[in-house]
């Protein structure tokens, strides 16, 4: 994971500085037996009941269409949980005082935006990822544009 200040890329921002603004992140094992176990804690202490694993590529036809859902500034009722198990992207986050940070996350990441909280999300030039999506349930995951 690369957090920085999107006005200011030299500004970088650490886990506990995302953590101030409500972002959560933690960055765990590839290997599925090993972070088997740290998922089920994370799992249970947010009240995640419900996975599944999604693939944006560029390969898929409808790609601009979809990353198009994403890429505009918007929330949700619920908190948007993402490990990713392959590729890359980024998430875009207002902080505290509504400023941007940008967060480039990879392979072994996993970012909890929480429920009201303004982001967006975009694919870098690799235009790949796959990641292992985390939900208390699925009703409330709907895109309120700002």
């Amino acid at each position: 994971m690369r957090a920085y200040r999107l006005n200011d890329s030299t500004q970088s921002a650490a886990p506990d500085d995302l953590q101030r603004f409500g972002v959560a992140y933690w960055n765990l094992s590839l290997d599925e037996t090993a972070r088997a176990a740290s998922l089920a804690a994370i799992k249970q202490e947010r009240g995640y009941v419900d996975e599944d694993v999604v693939v944006l590529s560029a390969d898929n036809p409808d790609y601009a269409t979809i990353c198009a859902k994403f890429d505009r500034e918007h929330s949700h009722a619920l908190d948007e949980v993402r490990f990713v198990l392959d590729g890359e992207g980024v998430f875009d986050v207002r902080d505290g005082t509504d400023d941007w940070i940008r967060i480039e996350v990879t392979a072994g990441d996993l970012i909890v935006i929480p429920a009201g909280k303004y982001h967006r999300f975009s694919m870098t030039d690799r235009s790949y990822i796959r990641c292992l999506r985390l939900f208390a349930d699925n009703s409330g995951w709907v895109p309120e544009y700002r």
